[in-house]
């Protein structure tokens, strides 16, 4: 258990490793995915990007065995976005997004979900924009149904 750290989680992602992430991943899931959560917190670090994408790579790849523990991250994520203590993660969008295009179809649905929860909240409206542009990548027909509230919401797509 001790051998997975936030740093070694954080070099991972920053390095792309798949094969490292999916190593850890596969040695304890909870504590991965606690470390990749905390590295989405931060929009003007480099770790943000490479976390989400870490998000999608896990579902694509570990999805098939452990589709609970994928959609308990969507689920955390929209309990994130309706946090009535104003401790909202502006970022849970987009790790929603990346979990469901990594897991494009099986989750497909829960993106309605993402989007009503983030639609009338400005805080969320970036990593929305983020998280359609990662589901519109793995399901363009998916991305077609939401592109026009997109739009509104955030400006052209």
């Amino acid at each position: 258990m001790g051998s997975i750290t936030k740093a070694g989680v954080r070099a991972i992602a920053e390095a792309g490793d798949a094969g490292a992430l999916l190593r850890a991943f596969d040695e304890d899931p909870s504590r991965v995915r606690r470390f990749l959560a905390r590295l989405t917190f931060a929009p003007d670090d480099a770790g943000h990007d490479r976390a989400v994408a870490c998000f999608e790579t896990l579902a694509r790849e570990r999805c098939a065995a452990m589709p609970s523990f994928f959609l308990e991250i969507i689920r955390r994520s929209l309990w994130e976005m309706n946090d009535e203590g104003g401790n909202n993660s502006w970022s849970a969008p987009e790790v929603a997004g990346a979990v469901i295009a990594g897991a494009t179809p099986r989750f497909d649905g829960y993106f309605s979900y993402v989007f009503y929860a983030a639609h009338d909240e400005p805080l969320f409206h970036e990593s929305l924009r983020a998280a359609f542009a990662l589901v519109a990548a793995a399901n363009p027909l998916l991305g077609d149904e939401y592109r026009a509230g997109i739009d509104a919401l955030c400006g052209t797509y």
